[in-house]
């Protein structure tokens, strides 16, 4: 893997406290207004994309640094042992950070949006209970753990316009609130970033 400089933990600490303000902001906001204002169940295109992003995640949280990991082995000037390691790193964050978005769950206890408001409709599966967003917090996990890997616009730029549409699918199909969605975001970085500078970096 190619030796680039990290992004500087000044730059994410403003990230973190820019979600941190939207999350104490989401709240005041109609959200449930705001999904049924956005839903539209006729048009099928949307919901199809939607459903699409929404479905992808585990695909491209994992696929993407596995792929990254196959096809360094076969680099013969490749290091394969920082290539594994950066796998693991990517597996741990998803890995942790959803055990922190399930453990919020349960105790929060937050109904999903279609089970409080008869105006949303439910266009795709939901677990348990709405608050975090569990598909949001991988695909962050996922996206900002790769972006430290390759701190890259190539990288960046796809990734998290990627993780953003997962996250805005939930919303659109009516299984999650915005502010699971904002909380989602902060666990996934959050997680990822501190396994990046307290874990991962003093092993390669």
């Amino acid at each position: 893997m190619p030796e680039n400089p990290p992004i500087k933990p000044k730059i994410i600490g403003i990230y973190l406290a820019v979600l941190l303000l939207a999350m104490a902001v989401t709240p005041a906001l109609p959200q449930l207004d705001i999904i049924a204002d956005w839903q539209n169940p006729v048009n099928s295109i949307a919901v199809k994309v939607f459903q699409f992003f929404s479905d992808s995640v585990s695909f491209f949280s994992l696929g993407v640094p596995l792929t990254i990991m196959v096809i360094t082995e076969f680099k013969k000037e490749s290091n394969k042992k920082k290539s594994r390691l950066s796998l693991l790193y990517i597996l741990l964050s998803i890995a942790v950070s959803g055990l922190i978005s399930a453990a919020v769950k349960r105790t929060f206890l937050v109904p999903r949006p279609y089970e409080v408001d008869p105006r949303i409709i439910q266009l795709s599966a939901g677990g348990s209970y709405s608050l975090p967003s569990g598909h949001t917090t991988e695909a962050f996990a996922s996206a900002f753990g790769l972006t430290l890997l390759f701190p890259r616009w190539y990288v960046f730029v796809p990734m998290f316009c990627w993780a953003t549409l997962v996250a805005l699918s939930r919303i659109y199909l009516g299984v999650h609130y915005p502010l699971d969605i904002l909380a989602g975001m902060a666990i996934g970085s959050s997680v990822s970033f501190a396994f990046y500078f307290f874990v991962f970096r003093k092993y390669v």
